[in-house]
């Protein structure tokens, strides 16, 4: 962005989102019909420098078709030079590469326009978006509290704190809700909130697919809720059950537990006991899962594998 204003909304004094709700764009040095939202980036303002942004398709428009307010963010998916470009945005910056899929999204500390100061705890993301995939395409939101710098994607986490993933896999002609937990991974305080957001499942994005976005928003428990970790519950997969231990808690009421897949589909719902072990029979398949547990004065998440 060649000029940015920051608009972090205080609730109760909690983090929101910079521009949730994408009503405010400007220019970025194409003319007054190529927008970005502010606080918003695309893949053309990447690292690649002018003449690589210049010829880099617009993926990313402003849409009057909006779940509140006057705008919406559409992403839709384009071809470079034979192919496939998902329709991107960050609130960092996108470092370009060939193919596109080599592609990805990183906090620049230095550069206001292309970072989020963020020091809050979201217990979770929610969004409204509407979906149509070409294909078997998959859309796909990341969001990453970390410290110092940061990138999207990143095998090894390195400063992450915690994650949220929200994956578009069905047609959704209507606006619809969204909501998945963060996933926290250590304990550690957070400087900086990072996106990266697609139309398309990289390599396998397929032309055409579109996303459009709305009004996103940081979910928080309240105050007196005491956040646990992987060192006060124990939950693992054994086979076909689900197996949850509460460890050195003190805890004396019954407890939800659900089980959501990484789109945010709620798989399983149910009623446990902290005072015992719990073992669930489970028929979902193999692949990565947030777990969610929760009362009046706790909350748990974390992500668990299947095998």
């Amino acid at each position: 962005m060649l000029f940015t204003c920051t608009f972090i909304i205080n609730v109760y004094s909690q983090q929101q989102i910079e521009n949730p709700g994408f009503e405010y764009w400007e220019e970025y040095g194409y003319g007054p019909d190529t927008l970005e939202p502010v606080n918003w980036n695309s893949l053309r303002t990447s690292d690649g420098g002018d003449l690589i942004n210049g010829v880099i398709p617009v993926t990313l428009e402003r849409s009057t078709d909006a779940h509140t307010g006057m705008y919406s963010v559409k992403l839709e998916n384009d071809t470079i030079l034979g192919m496939v470009a998902p329709g991107t945005m960050t609130n960092g910056r996108v470092h370009a590469t060939l193919p596109p899929s080599n592609a990805y999204v990183y906090t620049i500390d230095t550069m206001p326009e292309f970072h989020t100061p963020f020091t809050d705890l979201p217990d979770s993301l929610k969004v409204w978006a509407k979906y149509f995939p070409q294909g078997g395409d998959i859309g796909r939101i990341v969001a990453v509290l970390h410290s110092d710098t940061g990138k999207i994607a990143d095998p090894l986490q390195t400063n992450w704190i915690a994650v949220a993933n929200i994956d578009f896999t069905q047609e959704t002609t209507e606006w619809t809700e969204f909501e998945v937990p963060f996933v926290y991974l250590n304990s550690n305080t957070p400087e900086y909130l990072l996106f990266a957001i697609y139309a398309g499942d990289g390599a396998n994005s397929l032309l055409g697919s579109i996303l459009y976005l709305d009004d996103f928003e940081m979910i928080y428990h309240e105050t007196d809720i005491q956040t646990f970790t992987k060192d006060d519950i124990n939950i693992y997969f054994s086979n076909n059950q689900l197996v949850t231990n509460f460890l050195n808690t003190n805890i004396n009421e019954a407890c939800e537990l659900e089980i959501v897949d990484l789109s945010g589909r709620i798989l399983l719902s149910k009623q446990i006991k902290p005072d015992e072990i719990s073992k669930i029979n489970v028929n979902i398949p193999a692949g990565i899962y947030i777990c969610k547990i929760q009362n009046s004065s706790i909350n748990f998440s974390q992500k668990i594998i299947k095998n």
